[in-house]
């Protein structure tokens, strides 16, 4: 168990250095995350990415899944995974365009069986909204009879990050339910930034800091039927709900001039409070395998938007929406054997998804469309369900409509899955 300590630890060091989101001089994710806790992130694994789905009734021994805590207790050997996400954004409105992107840590999650294929026990670090956004402008304001230039810059970073502790058990082949309570903080950190050309005030900076910790619950179920047309075929129901997340939420503001050669730091409004939360979530779909090979999924989710809180700015509140994603996929797995042959490790990804969005600017929905393909790679050793899992995504968000942003989106998704047996030495009898 030395090399699962090692696993946690490197991961926890790659956490602690890259974080969520990463905003640093020239990258940043989507500018629609500025509004409110952050863009809303899926807890679908990078498998279930390539598949185009949510993952609520897909379960895989050799891709763990955050998307349903009903499947954590199907695991014979204990398991580790780490994901990462590169994502590069091409953005334009409707005067530039220009180019981003933004590396951070999808999520870290180790799965124990309490009791194989019955009990299991998952425990996880994951982003459940990320902010990381960069803009600039110059903008003209009028003093007197003269017109003056500056430059104006909003930068933000963070989001809302769930510690989760989850349990999955088996009822029968049949029926599988799970539970996960977990326990949510908000940090986020907007800087902004105005650059006076009038030899006066030549630098204004603005830090906002906002923080906030809730308690959250997830509740999963998932039914199977064997042998509905074939002997090898199975149709899977997976379903899932996420309790709304509060947050007794602070904001302070904190601002910055340097006059001359005169660095003056003051304190604009005293601390505020304010409730802030993320809605209900609910979610289901269906997965039919045809033989143990092939198989599709079709997914959706619902999230009552609508009802979300952002007590610190009703403009932000007022944009939220009721969202809604939905998910279709193919995979095809190997016919594995001990050929050794290296197309026999390979499994295939493939489908597309809609995401209606959380916000309403200006009559306009930003929602994306995505398209996705994924291979996994599983460890040629059948003794175990080690894998490699890549995926790649092309999404389209949002409009050049009202003033608004469109993105083209590329992101490649990869994660490094471990069982239990590449953590035990070898014995000899």
């Amino acid at each position: 168990m030395r090399k699962v300590a090692l696993f946690i630890s490197l991961s926890l060091i790659v956490f602690s250095n890259s974080g969520f989101a990463q905003n640093d001089e020239g990258k940043s994710g989507t500018v629609y995350s500025s509004y409110g806790t952050g863009f809303p992130i899926m807890n679908n694994s990078v498998q279930e990415k390539g598949l185009g789905t949510l993952g609520l009734s897909i379960n895989d021994p050799a891709s763990p899944s955050l998307a349903n805590p009903a499947f954590w207790g199907t695991n014979t050997f204990s398991n580790a995974s780490v994901a990462f996400d590169i994502t590069n954004y091409s953005v334009k409105d409707a005067f530039n365009e220009g180019d981003n992107s933004l590396f951070k840590l999808g999520s870290i999650q180790l799965v124990f069986p309490i009791q194989k294929n019955k009990l299991g026990l998952s425990v996880s670090l994951h982003p459940e909204t990320i902010t990381s956004y960069d803009v600039s402008s110059n903008q003209e304001y009028d003093l007197g009879d003269n017109t003056n230039e500056y430059f104006s810059n909003r930068a933000g970073t963070g989001g809302i990050t769930k510690f989760e502790i989850g349990l999955g058990y088996q009822i029968n082949e049949n029926i599988l339910v799970g539970y996960a309570p977990s326990y949510s903080f908000l940090t986020e950190l907007e800087k902004r930034t105005l650059v006076f050309l009038d030899g006066i005030a030549r630098l204004n900076t603005v830090d906002t800091k906002t923080n906030g910790a809730g308690f959250s619950n997830r509740f999963g179920i998932a039914l199977n039927k064997k042998r509905i047309f074939s002997n090898r075929d199975m149709l899977q129901f997976g379903g899932t709900v996420s309790l709304p997340i509060e947050f007794n939420a602070k904001r302070e503001v904190v601002s910055t001039k340097i006059i001359g050669s005169e660095e003056v730091e003051v304190q604009i409004e005293d601390v505020e409070r304010a409730d802030v939360s993320i809605p209900l979530k609910v979610g289901a779909g269906l997965t039919y395998s045809f033989n143990g090979s092939t198989s599709i999924s079709a997914e959706a989710q619902f999230e009552e938007w609508d009802n979300a809180e952002y007590g610190f700015s009703g403009e932000e509140e007022n944009v939220f929406k009721n969202r809604q994603v939905y998910g279709f996929g193919v995979q095809v797995n190997p016919t594995r054997r001990s050929t050794g042959r290296f197309l026999s490790n390979i499994k295939y990804n493939a489908g597309i998804s809609y995401d209606s969005g959380h916000l309403e600017l200006r009559n306009n929905e930003i929602n994306t469309l995505w398209f996705s393909f994924g291979v996994g790679l599983l460890s040629p050793n059948l003794r175990t369900n080690s894998s490699l899992d890549l995926s790649f995504q092309y999404g389209k968000r949002g409009t050049t409509s009202n003033s608004l942003v469109k993105e083209d989106i590329f992101s490649v998704n990869l994660s490094v899955n471990l069982t239990e047996l590449m953590f035990l030495k070898r014995k000899l009898n």
